[in-house]
């Protein structure tokens, strides 16, 4: 399978640099606070010409000076926009000079994918006069806070043409892949990363961790349980599937999970080679991957179901002697399996950026039972309407951040406040600089309306 998710379907596991713009963006990116180097002679002014992003050169800035904040500064003009599908060939040859090439059959699809996001202005290119130089895909989520879903835009195939590395161009992509999320409604974003600066210079923070482990598929065939009635799944069944993983993500209480739209769901529903099924209250997408057998997704909302959903994945234990899973830290199968038969595979961080602050905190859910009312500070200069001195009023295990002339609280850059939404105990974000100020006697109080263990089960 192909480095880039293609559906839901997990296939052959990537790494994480496939999935990243960090690769292929050079570390030298300038930044909103970065100095220029001696190449770095041309500056920028950035006007905003409906859908379009044009970058004008301006004068040079003294040596050693600093940037201030708010959009970034560039070292040569581009122009982000929409791609354009008359580019799609264009787009796939700055890809398959990033990954590397596409099989045939997997070109289909991610055109396919790619038109897809397109039609629904989900997929940025930058553009050098008419040359595609570099794209990023925005693909739509609901990413599940304390249990509660929050429009997630779930940043993807990020590419810079090599001769455009180190130009400034992938800072300037990622800035308006967060302005465009924005405009289509999603109030958090995230990505996972190969390395985090590129991303921190966007604003966007380590929030969680997707692990993979590998349980012994005889030890799920095991699992005692009375017989519940499975059928297969077909390609009408992809709300069904969405409403099914997300009754389990909100009974659970869950903080990191995501879902995708049905009509992705609908591929993988469609190919022969991902063997769904679903019961009542849960469902099972697995597949054949060499010597093992590798779960896309599982859910259920009862014991009984989610016992039986293993079993049947455990039943082909015959030939394939191990199961691969991406699971969340408190899943029930670790408690479920008779003896120590898990092992950690794989462990990749993902990050997060709140793109709207005020509507990311009034969509997650927060613990039942907390009353708390806490003045806090944010500054985002890619959100200067976000920006400002709030109360942040929790109650009924819902949330609200209210504006206010008093005294500022806990001062939060957007990195900061990615990782306290993302619960980050406020300690460790003072001692790595990522907050500042406030009445440490509110520590405790933010401590405990964000907490949570993050963790993501699906690439993108």
């Amino acid at each position: 399978m192909d480095d880039e998710r293609l559906g839901v379907r997990v296939g052959v596991q990537p790494g994480p640099a496939a999935l990243d713009v960090g690769v292929h963006l050079d570390q030298r990116d300038a930044g909103p606070y970065a100095a220029p180097s001696m190449l770095s002679v041309l500056l920028t002014s950035i006007t905003c010409m409906g859908p379009t992003l044009v970058l004008v050169p301006v004068a040079h800035r003294p040596e050693n000076s600093v940037a201030p904040a708010g959009p970034s500064h560039y070292r040569r003009p581009v122009e982000i926009r929409d791609l354009a599908l008359d580019d799609l060939d264009a787009a796939l040859g700055v890809r398959s000079r990033s990954f590397g090439p596409l099989s045939s059959g997997d070109v289909e699809q991610w055109k396919s994918m790619v038109t897809r996001a397109v039609g629904a202005g989900r997929q940025l290119a930058a553009y050098d006069g008419a040359t595609v130089v570099a794209s990023a895909r925005i693909n739509a989520f609901g990413q599940w806070w304390g249990g509660r879903q929050v429009p997630m835009a779930g940043i993807g195939s990020v590419v810079v043409a090599p001769e455009h590395r180190g130009s400034g161009v992938g800072l300037a992509l990622m800035e308006a892949v967060v302005e465009r999320s924005r405009a289509l409604g999603f109030t958090l974003s995230a990505l996972y990363p190969a390395t985090t600066a590129p991303y921190r210079r966007a604003g966007y923070e380590l929030a969680g961790v997707r692990r993979t482990v590998d349980l012994s598929t005889d030890a799920l065939r095991r699992l005692p349980g009375a017989a519940v009635k499975l059928r297969r799944g077909a390609a009408g069944d992809a709300e069904e599937v969405v409403r099914l993983l997300a009754a389990q993500a909100r009974t659970r209480h869950d903080s990191g999970p995501f879902g995708w739209e049905a009509a992705e769901i609908s591929v993988d529903l469609a190919d022969d080679e991902v063997l769904t099924y679903l019961a009542d209250d849960g469902v099972v997408s697995y597949g054949f991957a060499g010597d093992r057998f590798q779960v896309h997704a599982i859910g259920a909302t009862s014991p009984e179901t989610l016992r039986a959903l293993w079993r049947l994945v455990g039943s082909g234990s015959s030939t394939q002697a191990t199961t691969r899973v991406a699971l969340g830290p408190s899943d029930p199968v670790f408690w479920l399996l008779a003896d120590n038969e898990v092992s950690v595979a794989s462990s990749q961080w993902w990050m997060l950026r709140l793109v709207d602050a005020a509507a990311a905190v009034a969509e997650r859910g927060f613990p039942a039972g907390l009353t708390v009312e806490v003045p806090v500070t944010l500054s985002d200069p890619l959100d200067p309407a976000g920006s400002g001195t709030f109360v942040l009023a929790i109650a009924d295990a819902r949330g609200v951040l209210r504006r206010t002339d008093g005294p500022g609280g806990l001062a939060l850059e957007p990195r900061g406040a990615a990782a306290l939404f993302a619960g980050t105990p406020v300690a460790t974000l003072r001692a790595a600089g990522l907050a500042t100020g406030g009445e440490p006697a509110h520590d405790a109080l933010l401590d405990a309306a964000f907490a949570a263990t993050p963790f993501m089960t699906d690439y993108f």
